[in-house]
């Protein structure tokens, strides 16, 4: 799993549709927050935990947000609110370098069950969490605004030329790389044109009959922080795809908007998220993330490496 920052830092939005808002510029500053902080005690397969954790505790629109009072103030004290753990936790482990924290309860005790599980499922669960916690004033659409963006589904029939369009929001993205070699050829096959004929032809709105048609995925509005799912293991067998899939630190998504115009739109990576075993039944978890001093350390529970 790839993690990157909006390194561009542009001002246009896309034009709004509903459960699909614009890249509104809220965060005023995008300095990453400190140098490296704590590592984490594993708590008895929590590697997972810690691993997704530290990728978020670097991402520098929310870990400036939490060293921030915008939230706290307004929160009732008598419901359990993600937002408040993740709070806690983030401003904790950055103000604790050189030491070894334990990851809080209330962040994985509605997960965990006792065993290893998936760093994306438990990272989804705590922006889920997050999300719902924004009820608060203060939070609200905190983590639609860093990490939200939207493809665009567009059908075109090849009789009439109409087109019909969908619009999908994401937190995420999840790229297939059984036939890719680079992160980059992986998003170009995601976004070509699939034919729609035969039994699978659309039915044309226009033409009131099955025609063939293409269809096109393309990003409608990307996000402030882009979170990338390599799609490593079989979901017919659970075993891992263990091939290299080159990637580099710097990530332009416009060749895969589907309005090209302006500069490039630029992300910069800034966190790994790494599993390391055979199957998608064992293994182990660790992150490489880039602290405040501009370096790159490996997070491996409570080993801290530059």
């Amino acid at each position: 799993m790839q993690r990157w920052t909006d390194a561009g830092r542009r001002e246009e939005a896309s034009p709004a549709v509903p459960g699909c808002h614009g890249r509104a510029r809220t965060f005023r500053s995008w300095r990453r927050p400190r140098g490296v902080g704590a590592g984490l005690w594993n708590l008895g397969n929590t590697c997972y935990v810690n691993a997704a954790l530290q990728c978020l505790t670097y991402t520098p629109p929310l870990a400036n947000y939490m060293l921030s009072p915008g939230h706290k103030p307004t929160c009732p004290t008598l419901t359990v609110c993600m937002l408040c753990a993740v709070q806690r936790h983030v401003t904790h482990a950055l103000r604790s370098p050189g030491r070894v924290i334990q990851p809080l309860h209330a962040l994985i005790d509605a997960f965990h069950r006792q065993k290893q599980e998936d760093a994306h499922e438990f990272l989804m669960f705590v922006l889920d969490a997050m999300q719902q916690a924004e009820l608060h004033p203060e939070g609200r659409g905190l983590v639609h605004r860093i990490f939200g963006g939207c493809w665009r589904s567009r059908i075109k029939c090849l009789h009439c030329g109409s087109t019909s369009d969908t619009f999908d929001p994401y937190l995420d993205i999840t790229v297939d790389i059984e036939a890719a070699q680079s992160v980059k050829q992986a998003l170009t096959r995601a976004t070509e044109p699939e034919e729609l004929i035969g039994d699978n032809a659309y039915h044309c709105s226009v033409c009131l009959q099955k025609r063939p048609a293409t269809k096109t995925m393309s990003l409608h509005a990307s996000s402030e922080v882009l979170i990338l799912v390599l799609k490593r293991f079989s979901d017919f067998t659970g075993e891992k795809i263990t091939k290299h899939v080159h990637y580099s630190e710097r990530l332009d998504v416009q060749p895969y908007m589907c309005e090209r115009v302006g500069g490039p739109r630029v992300y910069t990576l800034y966190a790994v998220l790494v599993h390391a075993g055979s199957t998608s039944h064992s293994g182990h978890y660790f992150s490489y993330v880039k602290a405040g001093d501009g370096r790159w350390y490996q997070m491996d529970d409570n080993k801290v490496t530059a």
